[in-house]
């Protein structure tokens, strides 16, 4: 993990963020200031020009004047707010303007200020326009106040730019660190499982990030992988003992023929003829796990009554069966149909009913089967003795068996769920088995539509 690369990155892309972003704002409120600063202007002078008419209609004398020393204090509020007014009678003849002061636009104004066009405001009293009001802003003066706003924003914004991007820089190497931890870490763990230990785990935080996932997912990939060499090494073991033992019995009784201690007897051939045939049992389950594991399995899909298939399986079971003691039910209501392959679905129901026989004394079995929007659900339990819980996750694996079935009184290499699951599988559904000690398993077989 290059943990500079990642820092780097994030530091560069938050500063980036926060300078293409403050840049923008400080471009977009300078247009916008520009070009609507002088509508406030005006809007301002509208204001403005309101409080003089109310003043000079309020102070309107019957003679048809104003006072003088209400123009001059109109005058001088006027100037005060950098405006030049003259007021004009109802005939248009001017009667007062801050030039009668000796302070008129010329005296206030700077060579370097322009001033702009005069607004005419009517002056109506009593429904009758008894005069009129002409204002005059300082161009200059207004363009002086625009400019020295917008120079203190640019100036406040030029300072909140560098504190963003010291923020930016500090956060980032936050952030930047708060990530390169736990994928350090990961990274730590993901190279001794190349190396071949698997005995190492993530230590996971409470808060589930992707972070936190991605360790999750290793840890379980650590826990697959770990369970997957534990099931390697016994099957490298168990295929050996599947094949020592017959082949042992075999070599035994060929050396006492040629020792001449044994006469090659039927009954001593017998006992050869059957290891050779429990040698060839364990090639033929062999090939069939081998065809139904190989991804480029082809079924040969067809359409057909399941529950014919299931009455095929117990018809092929219960014939080699001897067992008085045991009972099996088939609870079937309609018939269901699906697309698989005859053969293949018989060899899953003959197998699974074949573990219900092996492993139940007494009692009964129950095959239930069952549809629903969604799929086919086929139940098969028994009220054997029972799997260990333990043993559950791994009882689908080649020459797996639990150690209650390591005598040779229910026969077997450990093939035939294998064998089931694979079928299954290829057929798009799944097959999974709840089952306790001393009270029976009930294995359940999907099917999809």
């Amino acid at each position: 993990m290059n943990k500079g690369g990642l820092r780097k990155r994030l530091l560069l892309s938050h500063m980036s963020v926060a300078l293409c972003s403050l840049l923008f704002i400080m471009l977009l409120v300078n247009l916008v200031m520009t070009l609507s600063f002088g509508k406030y202007v005006e809007n301002q002078q509208k204001a403005e020009a309101g409080f003089l008419l109310e003043d000079l209609k309020t102070s309107y004398t019957a003679a048809g004047t104003w006072p003088t020393d209400i123009l001059m204090s109109i005058s001088h509020q006027a100037m005060q707010r950098n405006y030049n007014v003259n007021i004009f009678d109802a005939e248009g003849n001017e009667i007062w303007g801050t030039g009668h002061m000796g302070m008129g636009m010329e005296g206030v104004s700077t060579p370097r200020m322009e001033t702009k066009s005069a607004t005419s405001y009517a002056i109506i009293k009593d429904g009758q326009r008894i005069g009129t009001l002409k204002m005059q802003g300082n161009g200059g003066a207004e363009t002086l106040l625009n400019r020295n706003f917008l120079q203190m924003f640019n100036r406040l914004s030029w300072g909140a730019l560098v504190l963003v991007l010291a923020g930016a820089y500090l956060f980032s190497r936050f952030i930047a660190n708060g990530l390169s931890r736990p994928l350090v870490e990961i990274k730590k763990i993901a190279g001794r499982m190349r190396e071949g230990d698997l005995g190492e785990r993530v230590i996971l935080s409470r808060s589930q990030t992707e972070i936190e996932e991605v360790g999750l997912a290793l840890n379980y990939l650590a826990d697959t992988l770990q369970q997957q060499e534990k099931l390697r090494k016994n099957l490298t073991a168990d295929v050996a003992h599947e094949l020592r033992t017959p082949l042992a019995a075999i070599q035994s009784h060929i050396e006492a023929f040629q020792d001449g201690i044994w006469e090659a007897t039927p009954d001593k051939l017998q006992v050869c003829h059957n290891q050779v045939m429990r040698l060839v049992q364990l090639v033929s389950d062999l090939e069939k796990l081998s065809a139904a594991e190989n991804p480029m399995i082809q079924l040969r899909r067809e359409s057909l009554c399941l529950n014919e298939v299931i009455q095929d399986s117990i018809l092929a079971v219960t014939g080699r069966q001897d067992n008085q003691s045991i009972s099996l039910v088939f609870h079937e209501q309609e018939k269901l149909y699906m697309v698989g392959d005859y053969d293949r679905l018989l060899q899953v129901f003959v197998n699974l009913l074949n573990n219900a026989y092996k492993y139940t004394l007494e009692g009964r079995i129950d095959v239930g089967i069952s549809e629903d929007s969604s799929g086919i659900l086929v139940t098969i339990t028994d009220t054997g003795t029972g799997i260990n819980r333990d043993e559950l996750p791994f009882i689908f694996e080649r020459f797996y068996r639990g150690e209650k079935s390591r005598n040779r009184k229910t026969g077997g290499a450990g093939i035939g769920l294998a064998i089931v699951k694979a079928i299954v599988e290829a057929h798009g559904g799944t097959v999974t088995v709840h089952s306790d000690i001393n009270e029976g398993s009930e294995f359940k077989v999907y099917f999809p539509k």
